[in-house]
């Protein structure tokens, strides 16, 4: 599989799990995949905001800064797969969480997790995430 179809550039949508809420925080962002190099912008419920980072085809992994305008960064660490990118984010490590993103094509994503929004039990009282499952390495080549 090429990066065209594993990591278009492109309108991405996707979701990050904070603990204290009750919903995913829904992103959508667009990203751009050049040459081992990805940057982007977005919105989500906190504000705009743009990123940079890496990615790595022959590992599978990918890892990037998410700066709010005006505000904070969230790092996030993440593993390319034909369902887009899951990993885990962290703010100053004292926050942290799961994500997925996914090219804007798969709207399959887009109609199961919204779904899952209107009828799950909310998020902060489901078990917590067990980060190890992710099979991430959290010292990775990238942002070190």
């Amino acid at each position: 599989m090429n990066s065209q179809t594993l990591i278009p550039t492109g309108q991405w949508n996707g979701f990050y799990i904070e603990s204290h809420q009750e919903k995913r925080g829904w992103m959508h962002q667009y990203l751009e995949f050049n040459d081992g190099e990805l940057k982007g912008e977005g919105t989500d419920y906190v504000g705009p905001w743009t990123l940079q980072g890496k990615y790595d085809l022959s590992g599978l992994k990918c890892a990037w800064v998410k700066s709010y305008v005006g505000q904070h960064d969230v790092t996030y660490r993440g593993t390319i797969s034909q369902t887009g990118i899951t990993g885990i984010w962290d703010i100053r490590e004292s926050l942290t969480g799961s994500f997925h993103i996914w090219p804007q094509h798969l709207t399959e994503f887009d109609s199961l997790y919204m779904q899952e929004d209107l009828e799950k039990t909310p998020l902060r009282q489901q078990p917590p995430i067990n980060f190890d499952d992710l099979n991430l390495d959290a010292d990775g080549p990238f942002l070190a």
